[in-house]
């Protein structure tokens, strides 16, 4: 096991204990830690230099999502993230996904719409530009103001749980590349036009076509880099 890994930076409201999730699979991926080592709330705590408070709840948390195994009264063992385990994350968001997207097309307004215009065009010029930073912002912001039109809090907060885990794990590995990025222009502009149009049949097939091409991109980059 590696030496002590400092917290990542919060994004904007970020609570401490995802914080700690993000840490221990981003620690998992990088090989500071290994699948089958033994993680403890004490040995957290300092490695990450935080409360016991969230640690517990990152584990509660990463137990439930199958990234650690409970060890009666010893604490927990940690997973690999395998090809398997990522695509159940894949088709988990895929269904959740098209049902927002659905409940979005439903609700929509021409000033929703005209939002989401604006996030894809933005990030086609991320795209266009190499920003990779604003690639990754834009994307998250694109996904997010689609799901917040859908008015289901308790879906996009199930959503997040499972989302997190496959974010932290692709920044965790190298930048995407051009090719990489230009095919989710296309499946955005697929997701958008569907909205636009409240073609609810559509909204599934561009939802989970892009969770199918994403699930693929990051298989493709894991085993690139030999962690699958």
């Amino acid at each position: 096991m590696k030496a002590m890994t400092p917290l990542p930076a919060p994004a904007l409201n970020e609570p401490t204990y995802q914080r700690v999730k993000r840490a221990i699979v981003g620690d998992l991926i990088t090989h500071g830690f290994q699948p089958g080592d033994h993680l403890t709330i004490d040995m957290l705590t300092t490695r990450y230099n935080v409360s016991h408070m969230p640690i517990r709840e990152a584990l509660r948390q990463l137990e439930g999502e199958g990234i650690l195994v409970s060890l009666a009264h010893k604490g927990f063992r940690i997973e690999a993230v395998s090809g398997n385990y990522i695509s159940n994350m894949y088709d988990i968001r895929a269904g959740l996904e098209s049902m927002l997207t659905r409940r979005g097309a439903q609700k929509a307004t021409y000033a929703d719409i005209e939002d989401l215009a604006a996030i894809h065009d933005a990030y086609a010029g991320s795209v266009r530009n190499g920003d990779s930073a604003a690639c990754v912002s834009l994307n998250i912001e694109f996904h997010d103001r689609l799901y917040s039109i859908a008015d289901n809090p308790q879906a996009v907060q199930l959503l997040a749980a499972r989302t997190l885990i496959v974010r932290t794990v692709s920044q965790s590995l190298e930048p995407f590349i051009g090719d990489d990025r230009d095919p989710i222009v296309e499946e955005h502009a697929a997701i958008l036009e569907a909205v636009r149009r409240a073609n609810f049949d559509d909204c599934d097939r561009a939802i989970w076509a892009h969770m199918e091409n994403a699930r693929d991109r990051l298989l493709a980059r894991l085993e690139k880099t030999g962690l699958l």
